[in-house]
């Protein structure tokens, strides 16, 4: 058992609440707690229930209070059970508290396994219901910013429905990188809402996660679903707020602000600049900001129904989520509904069924959507004289200043992007008890998900014009089953206890897609049959395999030692007959020690466990419809009018699993039971990089898939949580992560270094970093005459650098390292305070280290080279050169252009550290007797805040920015994403 401390020396927690008295006689108690072990408790708590009188032990674990004959106590400590006491005219209350061990009992989920927290081997972190629902949001992986140590998360999009970026543990893979693996209820895959979310556990070395083989490379979700139990529990909750974009640090010119600045730009032509530019302009100011997005109202509604007997139990629930976009003509809708029924069929035969139903649409913007009420010059106005949305094109007789002639508002009126899904999965397990120690398991998932796209062009709208109406359409159908058959046992001899299972795992995917596109379409139709002119048609299919064997073998001895070992064999069509299987092992071990006789620190370290881990994990991640050992014809194109066909990559025979190998060693310990910590330190080394490689043109092929390099990720994790203060009737938690990783490119096949990107350019060398930007480095601006100033390395005949220099010819400019794409730390602190019914919660996320390449900076703070945009406001701390002698931080803007200062450098290359307010959270639960008059179980109404406030220096929308691979678009590159929202909500839950 857990030994109580001693406190000998320290601060003393002793505060008295001044009692408030009720009509009566009161009478003096005192009294003392102490520990099993007959330790002092100092700092427990001594309440009279149902009121704010109380006490708190001093040193020696003694107390006073003052109390009438028909009152209760409450004894209560962190880490010890509560305890209720009735006064009855006694004068003397001694108390000895018993170890609460439920949190090292609490049971984690760990996919084919549940081990409790005590016995856990591996690195694994579980957030519960009440720590993920302080945010709202369509998805679970927002939830999880800031929330665990170790994972990144980022909202690469505002776009209502779209989820956010989730990495464990740095990037694993330069290309083939892969989110993690979501697991719903035991079972790979299936569909879930947040709001029948119980618990989302994250496995993140490769000793949790070698079990889930190919699919784990980066890391794994452990969704659990809410079960029933016991007596009927009906609940219902709301959500209503609106949200608003948040533009950060960036903002556009104003009328006034740009027509100076342009005056500048022409310089002594001020003729032909006043006959494009008349002087009335500086007095006009649309915004088309506040024009073109929008407040939003968010709403979520779900009911749910909870219980059971021994025999059944249920778990039915209803939700409705609905989004509006802030951007014009955006939003997301969501129907699901959800079953979770588990029989007793026989005493020794279960049955567990999951069943669930997603509908979904969602209304997308088009790519220049969020560019153009930017890009438009505040001297247009999309309004006629009349105040109808007027439309404009390049021979409209409108007046219009900016270069491109359009009006998205008048566009967004008619033209479309919409997207609609359905989704249905079903899971049955089975489990039938062969002996008091072992069982029989099969585990089975089938999900069948359609969807449907379609693009829309109104003939009246300029998009639309020239094709006279335009429609694009297309419907895709997937199936996906699985099924898992598991012999497991467990017995125990003893202190020694022995366990694990064997099994067998098959999955079946089958992909379908069918599209066309037609053009001359009548005015007032969108539907493709109404189209007068083909243009295109498309489809395929791919049908995908997996096999796999797993096992898993787990020994403790006297709940001191505990030692786990896994193996899975994974088979994949995606690669040849000789290399498609893949073995990849695991092996845990942990050792409390703080339950050995000789650990003499139980006053101060209450509870001490280290761990060790080494596993293996594989990837052939290659693309869903890619087979990178087969030479295949692609049957699509033409040649002289007539069906053509084309080999459109190189075979590889010999292509074969990239492999994460990990180690992790891990220490958990508690703290005069009120401080939980954690400390990981992790080395990830992926070896057989899956890359494409260029080839010669002589080869006829641009690319083959390889296996080509190697690369590492290590790093240190620390999470620590505590009871800052518990008395006196208020409660403080907090709890607080960071993680710190550093990535390095060990070899590649053929090459020291290899580069991405066209215009905008990304590295890996061997022995740097994974991925560092890539860029002729911006040294700033001429102070003699405004020119902008790039760096010129000087070379001898044997290529070594011989010395540096300022130039302003950006072609002499060359191309250098000059900044980290990945972030060096990250994580979160959460502080949660209640009192009485109060309950507020404060939650702030971070990232430092990374360089973002801010490219809309590129259009708008172009010193002069597109007049026909507008132009960012200065931020604090720039200049713009006017005057030699000028130490300024932008050249001297010039129509065209200054000597291409806008031409992609590091320039552009901004701090991507922030610190975020990610959510405000204040709770009041009505009071039980309030409830009881409503016939309620429980009442509680919340008031919520997400994206408050973003304390940063990068000076566009937002600095999160993707550290993956996407497929236009590098890691760390800040376009014009939509932006992200600030959310104001009430919600209120009702239980019955």
């Amino acid at each position: 058992m857990i030994k109580r401390f001693t406190l000998k020396k320290g601060l003393v927690i002793s505060a008295l609440l001044f009692v408030s008295f009720l009509a009566g006689a009161q009478s003096v108690i005192k009294g003392k707690v102490i520990a099993e072990d007959g330790e002092a408790i100092p700092g427990a708590t001594v309440l009279i229930e149902g009121g704010t009188t109380g006490s708190i032990t001093d040193l020696d674990g003694n107390y006073t209070i003052q109390a009438e004959p028909d009152d209760v106590l409450i004894f209560s400590f962190v880490g010890f059970e509560s305890q209720r006491v009735s006064v009855n005219n006694q004068s003397r209350i001694d108390m000895t508290m018993t170890v609460d061990i439920a949190e090292l009992s609490e049971v984690v989920v760990m996919g084919y396994s549940e081990k409790s927290r005590r016995e856990l081997t591996a690195s694994a972190t579980t957030i519960g219901e009440k720590d993920l629902k302080n945010v709202t949001s369509s998805n679970i992986e927002s939830m999880l910013q800031g929330k665990v140590a170790g994972v990144s998360v980022t909202t690469s999009s505002g776009s209502p429905g779209e989820p956010a970026e989730i990495r464990i543990r740095g990037v694993n893979s330069l290309t083939a990188d892969r989110a993690p693996l979501v697991v719903v209820d035991g079972i790979i895959g299936g569909t879930y809402q947040p709001n029948d979310v119980a618990s989302v556990t994250v496995l993140k070395d490769a000793a949790a996660t070698s079990l889930y083989g190919s699919l784990a490379s980066g890391g794994v979700l452990i969704v659990t679903t809410k079960q029933g139990k016991g007596d009927p529990v009906i609940e219902f909750s709301t959500s209503v707020g609106v949200k608003e974009i948040t533009t950060g640090n960036f903002s556009m010119m104003n009328g006034s602000d740009l027509y100076d600045l342009q005056e500048i730009m022409w310089g002594d032509e001020r003729v032909n600049f006043l006959k494009v530019r008349p002087e009335d302009l500086r007095d006009r100011d649309f915004n088309w900001l506040d024009e073109s997005f929008k407040r939003g109202v968010l709403q979520n509604y779900y009911l749910s129904a909870r219980g059971g007997t021994d025999k059944m139990t249920y778990a039915v629930s209803g939700d409705y989520y609905q989004e509006d976009g802030t951007l014009l003509e955006t939003g997301y809708e969501r129907m699901s509904l959800r079953t979770n029924l588990n029989f007793q069929l026989k005493e020794n035969v279960s049955l567990k069924t999951n069943l669930s139903l997603i509908s979904s649409e969602r209304n997308q913007d088009f790519w220049d959507w969020r560019y153009d009420p930017f890009l438009y010059l505040p001297w247009d106005s999309p309004y006629s004289d009349d105040g109808s949305i007027k439309y404009i094109d390049n021979t409209s007789s409108e007046e219009w200043y900016g270069r491109d002639s359009k009006n998205v508002l008048h566009s967004a009126q008619y033209n479309y992007n919409n997207s609609k899904g359905l989704d249905f999965s079903g899971n049955a397990f089975l489990n039938i008890d062969l002996t008091d120690w072992l069982s029989i398991e099969s585990r089975n998932r089938v999900s069948i998900s359609h969807g449907r796209y379609e693009s829309f062009y109104d003939p009246r709208t300029r998009e639309g014009k020239a094709s006279k109406g335009s429609i694009s359409t297309s419907t895709a159908a997937s199936k996906d089953a699985i099924s898992t058959l598991i012999l497991r046992g467990e017995k125990s001899f003893g202190k020694h206890t022995v366990g694990g299972f064997i099994g067998a795992e098959g999955n079946y995917y089958y992909y379908e897609n069918l599209g066309a596109s037609a053009r001359n379409i009548p005015i007032g139709l969108n539907v493709i049959g109404a189209a007068s002119e083909p243009v295109s048609i498309y489809g395929n299919n791919v049908t995908g395999t997996r096999l796999s064997y797993l096992s898993e073998m787990s020994y403790s001895y006297g709940g001191k030692y505990f030692v786990t070992g896994v193996f899975r064999a994974d088979a994949s069509s995606k690669f040849g007959p000789e290399s498609r299987w893949g073995y990849f092992p695991g092996a845990s071990a942990s050792w409390i020690v703080s339950s050995e006789d000789f650990f003499v620190y139980n006053n101060v370290i209450s509870f001490l466990k280290v761990r060790g881990s080494y596993g293996e994990v594989g990837n052939d991640n290659v693309g869903s419809n890619s087979f990178p050992y087969l030479s295949y014809y692609d049957l699509s194109d033409q040649y002289n009018g007539i069906p053509a066909a084309t080999i459109p990559l190189l075979a590889n025979n010999n292509i074969t699993w990239e492999t994460l190998v990990s180690r992790n060693i891990g220490v958990d310990l508690t703290f005069f039971n009120r401080i939980n910590a954690t400390f990981d330190y992790y080395n990830n080394t992926t070896t057989d990089l899956l890359l494409d490689v260029q080839l010669p043109l002589s080869t006829g092929f641009e690319i083959q898939a390889r296996n080509v390099g190697e690369i590492r990720n290590q790093g240190v994790e620390a999470a620590i949580s505590a009871d800052i203060f518990k008395g006196n009737g208020i409660n403080w938690t907090s709890s607080y992560n960071v993680a710190f990783n550093q990535s390095e490119n060990l070899k590649f096949a053929d090459t020291d270094q290899l580069l991405f990107g066209t215009d905008v350019n990304q590295i890996s060398a061997v022995g740097e970093e994974l991925r560092q930007w890539y860029l002729p480095k911006w040294l700033g601006v001429d102070p003699a005459n405004g020119d902008p100033l790039w760096e010129k390395v000087n070379r001898d005949a044997s290529g070594d650098v011989v010395s540096r220099e300022a130039t302003s010819n950006y072609n002499e400019a060359e191309f250098q390292r000059v900044g980290s794409v990945l972030p060096k730390l990250y994580g979160g602190w959460t502080n949660s305070v209640s009192y009485k019914g109060f309950s507020l919660s404060v939650l702030l996320s971070y990232q430092y280290g990374n360089k973002v390449y801010h490219s809309a900076r590129q259009l708008f703070d172009n010193d002069g080279a597109y007049t026909e945009y507008n132009m960012m406001e200065l931020q604090d701390g720039w200049s713009r050169w006017e005057k030699p002698g000028d130490d300024a931080t932008h050249p001297l803007p010039k129509r065209g252009g200054n000597k291409l200062s806008n031409a992609p450098s590091s320039r552009y290359l901004e701090d991507g550290s922030y610190i975020r307010l990610r959510n405000v959270s204040l709770t009041y639960s009505f009071p039980q007797s309030v409830c009881n008059a409503l016939k309620l179980q429980s009442l509680n109404l919340g008031l919520s805040g997400d994206n408050l406030y973003t304390w940063t220096k990068f000076s566009g929308l937002d600095p999160e920015a993707r550290v993956s691979v996407a497929a236009f678009e590098l890691p760390g590159f800040q376009d014009f994403k939509y932006p992200i929202s600030k959310q104001y909500l009430m919600k209120l839950t009702a239980r019955f």
